[in-house]
């Protein structure tokens, strides 16, 4: 993610950064209430994460959920 990619929800950010971490992909391509995805790139399962979440705790959980699943693809 470059500079200009940086999601407006710090505990969002916080999440997607723990995504990359994790050797997952995070694309950034603001589409409508999309921010982006997460992308698991051995199963190509991806997760959407949203601009404007109601609840950013929330989405970070809902990230970490899927970080945690695919920690072991590869």
């Amino acid at each position: 993610m470059g500079i200009g990619d940086r999601h407006q929800k710090k505990d969002v950010e916080a999440a997607l950064k723990r995504a990359e971490a994790a050797g997952l992909k995070v694309t950034h391509d603001k589409n409508r209430h999309r921010w982006g995805w997460v992308i698991c790139c051995p199963c190509n399962e991806l997760h959407r994460v949203h601009c404007t979440p109601q609840n950013p705790g929330n989405e970070a959980k809902k990230i970490d959920g899927f970080i945690k699943d695919h920690r072991g693809c590869a």
